[in-house]
């Protein structure tokens, strides 16, 4: 058992220094470059004066009928905009979300239900699609255009300010997409499960996607809480057989890829409500609260990311593009690792347990201090409290430091969730092959 410790300890020690250092060099250039980006403000007073032009909100929904009135309705009491129209993809066999849809449509002409052509579930990106043809159709009948596109989520919490800050950026100062943070909403059910998903965004969309854009590489879009200018849906309607790819788990993932390498100008705008204003204008929104829901949802993210997209794109573009394309992809093994680290750790615990308390050696040392492997785990042991420290200090921004200090417990939770959602992800893969189907994620 020592030999075998020993080989596993080797391996996970390499790997492990391999991707910290990855970390490491990034954590560094935040801290370097960050305030290229946080001096990167806008007068907030001076968006709220610019012309409203029209916009139109795409919301795809399967069976979403517990949540989507809430959505809705909250985005037309909160909204700071008037010009708008909000297109809602249902489906005909989905009975209960058209009842919901016809009964707020007769209330507010502001809501428009596009009933998709088949029945569900397709994909999500063919029911974004279909939503499109419905603008399509409702722009020629009433001799509209919409300047402005954007996405959300049937369960999101809408800020009321992002319409401002769209329009602002898209159609005044000539942006082709905005993509704003995603802030999971603090749930009192599941806390454990939920609030990792608090913890990761915390810090990847306050450090890891600002650096995206401090080294103006691709953006990958959130698959809400994103606008475009309807240039962009234009030209990928002439060039391309869908706006949204239907074969791709992650549609929008992709699409972020897509749209730098055809060179558009696309922004991730992490910014106050205000001057001096903690608050930032960002997307709200619950995520499953409990495991299997978790590793559902995160088994479709890492095999539309990972593994589709390596498949399609495989490491096509600038060194920078490749660059994060790796730290994209190499969760898949760091997810793996972390778990086996957890393994070796646990036997470690045993052995020092047996010998202290009762003087029995479950095998013989395969760490002598003053080797290279003893230096190498205590590199190791630097990286995971660096990752430890980040994890709070990002937390810490949008939640406090209560909420931080728990953060640290829930990351080995986190890191199980990726374990099991790895191991699904190859089968979701090897389903998608046959057909890509909407695989829906439960929010509540």
């Amino acid at each position: 058992m020592g030999e075998v410790l020993h080989v596993l300890l080797w391996v996970t020690t390499v790997l492990l220094l391999l991707g910290g250092v990855d970390d490491i060099f990034m954590d560094i250039v935040y801290l370097v470059r960050k305030k290229r980006y946080t001096d990167h403000s806008y007068d907030i007073e001076f968006v709220k004066t610019q012309e409203e032009k029209p916009i139109a909100i795409i919301i795809g929904a399967w069976r979403e009928f517990r949540v989507i009135e809430r959505t809705i309705t909250f985005a037309l009491n909160n909204l700071e905009y008037e010009n708008y129209r909000i297109f809602v993809g249902i489906y005909p066999n989905d009975d209960k979300s058209i009842s919901i849809l016809e009964r707020l449509s007769r209330k507010e002409n502001k809501v428009i239900p596009c009933i998709n052509t088949k029945d569900g579930p397709t994909t999500k990106a063919d029911n974004l699609n279909n939503i499109y043809e419905c603008i399509k159709r409702y722009e020629r009948e009433n001799d509209i255009n919409f300047e402005v596109m954007v996405v959300h989520d049937s369960e999101d919490f809408i800020h009321g300010f992002s319409l401002k800050l769209y329009n602002y950026l898209i159609v005044h100062d000539k942006y082709d997409a905005v993509q704003i943070p995603v802030y999971p909403k603090k749930d009192e059910k599941g806390k454990m499960i939920h609030r990792t998903y608090c913890d990761a965004f915390a810090e990847l969309h306050t450090k890891d996607m600002i650096l995206r854009q401090v080294f103006n590489t691709f953006i990958p879009f959130a698959g809400t809480g994103m606008a475009f200018s309807k240039g962009i849906f234009n030209y990928l309607e002439d060039n391309y057989p869908n706006l949204f790819n239907e074969h791709n788990l992650t549609e929008d993932y992709e699409l972020g890829l897509r749209l730098h390498k055809l060179g558009y100008n696309v922004l991730f705008m992490n910014t106050p409500e205000c001057n001096n204003c903690k608050h930032m204008v960002v997307t709200s929104e619950f995520f499953p609260n409990n495991f299997w829901a978790a590793v559902r949802q995160r088994s479709r993210w890492i095999a539309g990311i990972c593994f589709q997209n390596w498949k399609i794109h495989k490491w096509d573009g600038s060194k920078k593009v490749k660059y994060f394309l790796y730290r994209d992809r190499k969760g898949i093994f760091n997810h793996f690792i972390s778990t086996l680290a957890y393994f070796i750790l646990v036997m470690f615990i045993a052995y020092e347990f047996l010998w202290v308390f009762f003087d029995y050696e479950l095998f013989d040392s395969v760490v002598i201090p003053g080797t290279v492997l003893w230096y190498m785990l205590v590199c190791c042991m630097f990286l995971m409290a660096n990752r430890f420290i980040h994890r709070f200090i990002f937390t810490k921004k949008w939640y406090g430091k209560k909420y931080a200090l728990k953060s640290l417990l829930r990351v080995f939770v986190d890191n199980f969730i990726n374990f099991f959602a790895t191991i699904r992800a190859v089968k979701v893969f090897h389903q998608t092959k046959k057909k890509v189907v909407w695989d829906a994620t439960e929010h509540y």
